[in-house]
């Protein structure tokens, strides 16, 4: 069985963004759905009034499971992939891979924009621009 892969964005009341994925049987296409796993994953991390909406979970596409994934999902009907809590603001040093999370955590539209070809230096100029305004 292959799985859809959903990435997901949820902002702590600490501003921290946590980023999780949503795995799902490849038939399971209902968006509802999805979220209402996201939801209640987050209501068993303590965040029982949160809200997931197309800005904060995606479809990002089709994979083979690990067996323990697809245990996961045959237990439950999903399995969720903790990825990284993105701080609100960058490190001194920031990376390309800093900035990008950066902007996919405090920028909606820059959430689930693909920066493959796009030098550090522009993904650079493009946070240190949003700072600024």
């Amino acid at each position: 069985m292959k799985i859809a892969v959903w990435d997901t964005y949820f902002r702590k009341p600490d501003g921290v963004t946590l980023h999780f994925d949503i795995l799902v049987p490849e038939d399971v296409s209902d968006f509802a759905t999805v979220c209402a796993y996201g939801r209640q994953y987050l209501a068993n991390r303590g965040f029982p009034d949160a809200v997931l909406d197309a800005c904060q979970c995606q479809f990002c596409h089709i994979e083979w499971p690990t067996e323990k994934i697809l245990a996961t999902i045959s237990r439950q009907g999903y399995a969720i992939v903790e990825m990284e809590d993105i701080p609100p603001v960058l490190p001194a040093e920031p990376t390309r891979r800093d900035y990008i999370l950066y902007l996919r955590a405090n920028y909606p539209e820059y959430r689930f924009a693909d920066f493959r070809g796009k030098s550090f230096e522009a993904i650079k100029e493009i946070a240190e621009s949003l700072r600024k305004s």
